[in-house]
């Protein structure tokens, strides 16, 4: 089976973990979405099922690689904002055959379900704009461009700016387009002066969360190792 383009699994909703070919992107859902979601993995788990419908996911891309054109297959990430146990998104740049959407749903066992989509963008001209952008270009304007991303879930390049507001967020669209860029709110990383008892409590908490998650990624980071 050759490297699959992108993977995504999600947390409610947020990115949690991406795989382009060999490599990975990492990004920490919070804490309480992550505890949450790895007591339930745990409940499913002890009644065998498998919330990342693995079996499932490794037939429909092996399908994928032996019947779909390289450069009409865009990603695959699991949705679980529209259920829990989560929807196998496959997204295509084009329309695939009614033959080869009714194969790749034939392949489908319960509890698994799938969704088959059409982007309008491949990861690669995401990408390219993404490598478009100056994160240094509006700084004598007072703009902070703190972070960019390819978002393959939403099929745009993300643009963390600081300050956030409409009429900087328009600065952005202006040189850029809207086409493919979504302008977000960046996230200021700062260092935190703990010096209370009460921050000191926070930050083991912190870490105690932290350290949950982490078991759970490798678990995730096992999953997908077996996907090769």
């Amino acid at each position: 089976m050759k490297p699959i383009k992108k993977v995504v699994l999600t947390v409610s909703g947020v990115m949690i973990f991406s795989l382009s070919g060999f490599g990975g992107q990492f990004t920490l859902a919070e804490s309480g979405e992550v505890d949450s979601f790895t007591e339930q993995m745990q409940e499913w788990e002890e009644q065998g099922v498998d919330p990342n419908h693995t079996e499932v996911t490794e037939n429909i891309m092996d399908y994928i690689d032996e019947n779909i054109e390289d450069d009409v297959f865009v990603s695959m990430h699991i949705d679980r904002e529209q259920r829990d146990l989560g929807v196998l998104v496959f997204s295509f740049i084009e329309q695939i055959s009614e033959e080869a959407k009714q194969d790749i749903k034939n392949l489908v066992e319960e509890p698994a379900e799938i969704e088959l989509r059409e982007v309008t963008y491949t990861e690669s001209e995401l990408t390219k704009k993404q490598e478009e952008i100056d994160l240094s270009e509006f700084e004598d304007r007072g703009i902070t461009i703190h972070h960019t991303g390819v978002d393959v879930i939403n099929n745009q390049v993300d643009v963390g700016i600081l300050p956030f507001n409409e009429e900087n967020a328009q600065i952005i669209y202006d040189e850029y387009g809207a086409e493919m860029v979504q302008v977000v709110e960046g996230v200021d990383a700062q260092l935190l002066d703990v010096s209370t008892r009460d921050e000191n409590a926070k930050q083991v908490k912190t870490e105690d969360n932290k350290n949950v998650f982490q078991t759970f990624f490798l678990s995730i980071r096992n999953w997908f190792n077996n996907l090769f």
